[in-house]
């Protein structure tokens, strides 16, 4: 994909404007109306948030977004999948502790309720 510096793009909420940098992970946007140019997550941000003016670069842009979206969404599946995955193994080992418990007390104590 070309460069997109210098490139025009529309914002709902600021206007128009045009990318002054870029990395790999962030794009930095000077509208009109800003002092400071706004940073924006790549490619994320072509999502929802900026229209490139050029149609073509818009499409790859939102191409690029869209795998994007798809690695995140997995990774967040698999931070989830984790976090289960822990939560479940201190409940049984929990429950198998309570368990062990229950079996040491001598047969004479009565149990509470």
């Amino acid at each position: 994909m070309k460069s997109l510096v210098n490139e025009k793009v529309s914002h709902n909420k600021f206007g128009t404007g045009k990318i002054v940098e870029e990395t790999a992970l962030k794009i930095w946007v000077q509208f009109s109306e800003a002092e400071q140019p706004k940073i924006f997550a790549f490619p994320i941000a072509f999502e929802k948030f900026l229209i490139l003016e050029d149609a073509v670069l818009q499409e790859e842009c939102k191409k690029l977004a869209k795998e994007k979206r798809k690695e995140l969404d997995e990774a967040e599946a698999r931070r989830v999948a984790g976090i289960k995955r822990i939560v479940d193994e201190e409940r049984r080992e929990r429950l198998a502790a309570a368990r062990l418990k229950r079996k040491k007390k001598p047969k004479g104590m009565l149990s509470r309720p």
